[in-house]
């Protein structure tokens, strides 16, 4: 049988990581409360299974995607019948080893999301247990989807997980950036030609779509193919009622519905998963929902913006894979990167290879800079961009950090670019009088970025970049303290940087 989101609650149940409840619990804040809570501390994830005021049987899953501050894929390898124990550059590893062997999903008759079918007036969002997220939210929010929409030229399928306000019982607004390939699919293609685009949005199902779908991957590949891959075996698809999209088979909701030409609706403000709270409220694209179908008794996956909580996990887990398959793809000279790192916010981490210093020739690092900055999906549209040395791992914001303290001359290495880039947030999480001629459409501001050079500039004296334990000591001795760690009194779990440093990806 596929494995779905209910077979992940199962394993994680018995891996001691969820706590099932069935005392009434509120959609308005509570749920979020627990969520954000729990993620603050590496506590559990929650299955609500008596919501109040819902009467169509849906039950809420949160935390399932949140994970600790130094393992924060543990729940995600759990999902993939990997060890949870492994550290984040395994998991970065293996993971990517699987995701670099795409199965393209196939197509079956019917499935589970099929057992209730609601059509027209009868599909109507309130019934569900969306929640509210934070105070001052415009309205309940679906954060936690894989909108799924198809170029209507070459067939290629695009999964993205956006937010998703919705604003009325038949009605919701989508927030995608300006530089993605739903944007790209809808304003050049669809309304280009004055047509209405068809989406179909999956909630639940096997988490590696969703998982996929949050990640930015590389120009023409679909997340359907990579979580084929990343599950090993390929995602059973049928098609939605109401267009030809396929959707996961086993999804717990699929909602359908359009988007016409030049239709917006407002939106925001909302919390973000950035680390801020973004607004004011703004015009996004409308989608008219048509058809809702589930599963008996519905299992709504639900996912929260804070430090800890389900997102930043989930970006933290998940941002470097995409990062990685692009400096394959484009032969970029770097170790890996990290964007949306939420502790971070707007910030992309890239570790650079040099074979000399300062640089390896004349304009290497300003080259490397343009061509990043250039990159969506490489963190091209955020902010701020760190650059450090390859052997500063960019999963760790200590050592992120440690660099930048250490390795940075402010008045050489630090750069506020003259050049505006079309960057998803800007200076502040409010529009300010003055920013709003910054606003070019939804989801593009026109925005100067940071950039901080932390890379090594001279050879050091002792010919060591970082006073760390990986650098100090002769590897014998590293290994010597790791394998006595335990026999000298130690509790907590050392950390040791090896599996990093020792080679590539």
């Amino acid at each position: 049988m596929p494995y779905d989101i209910r077979q992940f609650i199962e394993d994680l149940k018995k891996a001691g990581e969820l706590i099932e409840v069935d005392q009434e619990v509120d959609w308005n804040y509570e749920i979020s409360a627990y969520d954000i809570l729990s993620g603050y501390f590496d506590g559990p994830a929650f299955l609500f299974n008596n919501v109040k005021g819902i009467k169509t049987g849906a039950r809420v899953l949160i935390g399932h995607f949140a994970g600790s501050y130094q393992k924060p894929h543990k729940r995600h390898a759990i999902c993939l019948g990997l060890d949870p124990n492994i550290d984040r550059a395994t998991w970065v590893r293996q993971a990517s080893r699987s995701i670099g062997t795409m199965l393209k999903p196939v197509e079956v008759a019917t499935g589970p999301c099929k057992e209730v079918i609601k059509m027209g007036k009868e599909a109507n969002l309130m019934e569900y247990p969306f929640t509210y997220h934070a105070i001052g939210d415009a309205a309940k929010y679906i954060f936690l989807n894989a909108c799924v929409i198809k170029d209507p030229d070459s067939q290629y399928t695009n999964a993205g997980t956006y937010c998703l306000e919705i604003y009325s019982k038949n009605r919701l607004v989508v927030t995608p950036y300006a530089h993605s390939n739903f944007a790209s699919i809808l304003l050049n293609k669809y309304w280009g030609r004055g047509e209405a685009m068809p989406i179909s949005i999956v909630i639940g199902g096997d988490p590696t779509v969703t998982m996929c779908a949050g990640s930015i991957m590389p120009p023409g590949v679909s997340e359907y193919d990579v979580a084929g891959g990343l599950r090993g075996a390929p995602i059973e698809m049928v098609k939605s009622e109401t267009s030809d999209i396929l959707v996961p088979a086993n999804s717990e909701m699929i909602i359908e519905g359009e988007i016409r030409p030049n239709e917006f609706l407002p939106e925001g403000p909302k919390i973000e998963s950035f680390g801020f709270s973004v607004g004011p409220r703004q015009p996004f694209y409308a989608i008219r929902v048509n058809c809702i179908t589930h599963r008996n008794n519905p299992v709504i996956p639900d996912i929260h913006n804070s430090v800890g909580a389900g997102t930043s996990s989930l970006h933290d887990s998940f941002m470097p894979l995409g990062y990685l398959a692009q400096i394959k793809m484009f032969g970029m000279p770097m170790k890996l990167g990290h964007t949306v790192p939420v502790r971070c916010a707007t910030t992309v981490f890239s570790g650079v290879k040099k074979k000399k210093y300062p640089e390896d020739y004349q304009g290497f690092m300003q080259q490397l800079i343009n061509t990043q900055t250039g990159m969506p999906g490489m963190g091209g549209s955020l902010a701020n961009s760190l650059f450090v040395d390859d052997d500063v791992n960019v999963l760790n914001y200590d050592d992120g950090f440690e660099a930048m303290f250490t390795q940075v001359n402010p008045a050489r290495d630090v750069i506020r670019t003259e050049k505006e880039f079309a960057t998803m947030t800007i200076e502040s999480s409010w529009l300010e009088p003055e920013d709003l001629e910054k606003w070019k459409g939804p989801g593009n501001f026109l925005n100067r970025k940071l950039i901080t050079d932390a890379t090594t500039k001279e050879e050091p004296p002792l010919g060591v970049r970082r006073t760390q334990f990986e650098t100090l000591f002769p590897e014998e001795v590293q290994q010597w303290v790791m394998d006595n760690w335990k026999e000298l009194g130690f509790e907590e779990e050392a950390r040791w940087n090896k599996s990093y440093t020792g080679s590539d990806f």
